[in-house]
């Protein structure tokens, strides 16, 4: 039987996005957390107390509101389970969650800030951003190739820089940033928010051409 699991509840859960949903989830065990910006929680898309082998996702923290310790997470259904989950969940259901993780919390020392991912980082991209001070130099790339994938942050508002690119080829993705990526990144940091893949070709591809710094790399 699994142990040390979190729990919550489900306040709210609306679909802003193609295969994308919002859910507002209420848990005491959020205040264990010395919250950042970047942390990111597994969440279990059964109850592992009846399925002991429920798988887990992990995602990003959209927001977190400590007073009444609300987060809000979208889940992107990639997959039919992760959809079946979703198709099923209600307000006012158990959440669980395997641990919270803090591995990418927001680096505040850099002057200026490159955001790139696809939808289904965005929301943590979103937060990301938010957290950055108002002085930060802050670019973006957002890519997809459905726009219906795209939503906006949690104000309505719309910060960060989205191209549609079809058909979705790294080397499109790559080609981009070259042309838009400026030639000055001193003190600049960068948070990869898309595939694993793509997200270590971009990485490798910035070490190459721009002599950029791993540890400067999220």
């Amino acid at each position: 039987q699994p142990s040390d699991i979190f729990t919550g509840i489900i306040l709210s859960k609306n679909e802003i996005a193609d295969d994308a949903f919002h859910i507002k989830v209420q848990s005491r065990d959020f205040s264990t957390i010395q919250y950042a910006a970047g942390y990111t929680a597994e969440i279990f898309l059964c109850n592992p107390y009846y399925s002991p082998r429920s798988r887990s996702r992990e995602y990003a923290f959209w927001n977190y509101e400590p007073v009444y310790h609300t987060a809000d997470f979208v889940i992107t259904a990639e997959d039919n389970s992760v959809k079946d989950w979703m198709c099923t969940a209600q307000e006012g259901d158990s959440v669980f969650f395997r641990r919270f993780l803090n591995e990418t919390v927001t680096d505040h020392s850099g002057n200026q800030y490159f955001l790139i991912g696809d939808h289904t980082g965005l929301s943590f991209l979103y937060e990301i951003n938010r957290a950055l001070a108002v002085s930060k130099k802050v670019e973006s790339f957002i890519y997809s190739k459905h726009p219906g994938r795209l939503f906006p942050d949690l104000d309505h508002s719309f910060p960060l820089n989205f191209s549609i690119i079809n058909p979705l080829h790294p080397e499109n993705i790559l080609e981009y940033i070259r042309k838009h990526f400026p030639g000055n990144i001193k003190n600049s940091r960068v948070y990869l928010a898309g595939g694993m893949k793509i997200n270590s070709l971009i990485s490798e591809f910035l070490q190459k051409e721009y002599s950029f710094e791993a540890k400067n790399i999220y």
